[in-house]
């Protein structure tokens, strides 16, 4: 079995939201979102199975947005909308499920 997950694999880019192309927007979506989603789908039944956990990582730019970096704002924003919906859904099954959101550590 499986009793723990961590989805913690992101990507960013910089650009406002006039100049950043559609590709850069489905490129961090492709990972930071949509990967996110595939592999939990993929570890789900064995961690229901396990009443284990699914622990998220995403980032303060998930909940509170930032210029110039939309596309990573709107990928972590998906992340944890997914993981709030999930942690319900779970719940019943005795798993838990677990936002982390780092602050800007490069700056600090």
């Amino acid at each position: 079995g499986l009793w723990g997950l961590v989805n913690n694999a992101g990507i960013s880019t910089f650009g406002e939201v006039e100049f950043a192309s559609l590709d850069n927007y489905k490129k961090v979506a492709e990972v930071n979102l949509w990967g996110t989603v595939r592999v939990t789908k993929a570890f789900l039944p064995l961690i229901r199975r396990a009443k284990g956990r699914v622990v998220n990582i995403t980032s303060m730019l998930g909940r509170m947005a930032s210029p110039s970096r939309s596309c990573y704002c709107v990928s972590k924003f998906g992340v944890a909308a997914f993981s709030d919906c999930l942690r319900q859904e779970m719940y019943r099954w005795g798993v838990r499920v677990v936002l982390v959101e780092p602050s800007n550590f490069v700056a600090a």
